[in-house]
């Protein structure tokens, strides 16, 4: 049987939620976590916090999945229209060409340098 590592949160979130069921105080909680963990230890509010949510009736110890906001800058159809400006004109700076394509200078960098693999290269 192969033994999976679980994360420290979650381990710390395993045992909030044990001793709550045995009616352990929420400090007398932290502290034994702080014995237990040191300095890897969750914060005393976030102790509290965990410690409520199970009391108010929630089973999971794993956090809430949420939308991430998705990267529109970086895509197949701007790293396209980069890489066609720069083959145009070689001369073109990042500048013009983030002006151009309407995104970031820093988007427009990491097409280049990332995606693309491009390098500067001087006479």
């Amino acid at each position: 049987m192969s033994e999976r590592q679980v994360p420290t949160a979650v381990a710390q979130r395993i045992i909030i939620r044990f001793l709550v069921g045995e009616d352990v105080k929420n400090t007398d909680i932290f502290v034994r976590l702080q014995k237990q963990f040191g300095s890897e230890c969750l914060s005393r509010a976030a102790v509290f916090k965990w410690a409520k949510a199970f009391k108010d009736g929630r089973k999971t110890v794993e956090n809430e999945p949420h939308d991430r906001r998705p990267r529109t800058s970086v895509t197949p159809d701007n790293i396209r229209r980069v890489e066609q400006l720069i083959l145009e004109d070689r001369r073109m700076n990042v500048r013009d060409i983030s002006a151009e394509v309407g995104i970031s200078i820093g988007s427009v960098e990491s097409i280049i340098h990332e995606h693309l693999q491009y390098l500067k290269i001087t006479a």
